[in-house]
């Protein structure tokens, strides 16, 4: 699997899943649901920004590997 291709899949499947969330929200908003997004989903999706962050970094990084080997 690519860089591109996994940075696609976990941004699609965050969006998925706070979709998700917003529709069980829509029948389930208490104490224990707030809870969840506050000390679950709001970390994950700082993970999840970081990770895209890292494979942004890692295909710059990719990207300059490969214009390096081609230039040889």
């Amino acid at each position: 699997m690519s860089v591109a291709t996994a940075k696609v899949k976990l941004t699609s499947a965050t969006r998925d899943l706070r979709i998700k969330w917003a529709e069980a929200t829509q029948k389930w908003n208490d104490q224990a649901s707030r809870s969840i997004e506050k000390d679950h989903l709001e970390s994950f999706e700082a993970r999840v920004r970081s990770a895209i962050n890292a494979l942004d970094t890692m295909q710059d990084v990719l990207r300059i590997m490969h214009r390096e080997c081609d230039d040889d």
